[in-house]
């Protein structure tokens, strides 16, 4: 599983650069789920887990000049399940650098992903958005 889950991390990141979010599909069961339990998000089916993915991606990432993601534990695979530990840098011109951690849980089910689970502390989502409202345009 942390083979499949890294070739997704990987397909993850083309996908960062050309938009083509279909590639993403095989990962995914029809019926994933995608949660992030810090602000409440428990989105299932995998046309909606990919178009939040996209979303957040488009809202946040991409409004960023660079953006370098980290692994720092992991990836480490326990049952269905794998989990790795990251932090990632956000850099936006003439704006201090902005650094998160979290966490991230895939459960498979065979070769698939049926939960997609991302963990943020409450303070690094209150920094995340605190950083959007002070250094975004409306």
């Amino acid at each position: 599983m942390v083979e499949r889950y890294l070739a997704y991390a990987a397909d993850f990141e083309l996908t960062f650069v050309d938009d083509d979010w279909t590639r993403l599909e095989q990962y995914f069961t029809e019926d994933a789920t995608y949660s992030t339990p810090a602000n409440g998000v428990l989105i299932s089916g995998r046309d909606l887990v990919l178009g939040v993915l996209r979303g957040a991606v488009s809202q946040f990432d991409r409004r960023c000049d660079t953006r370098d993601l980290r692994t720092t534990v992991g990836p480490d695979e326990n049952g269905n399940e794998v989990r790795r530990e990251w932090t990632a840098t956000y850099m936006l011109a003439g704006s201090p650098d902005l650094e998160i951690g979290g966490s991230e849980r895939a459960v498979f089910r065979g070769d698939r992903i049926e939960l997609l689970e991302v963990t943020l502390t409450q303070a690094v989502l209150s920094r995340l958005m605190k950083y959007v409202e002070a250094h975004f345009a409306a």
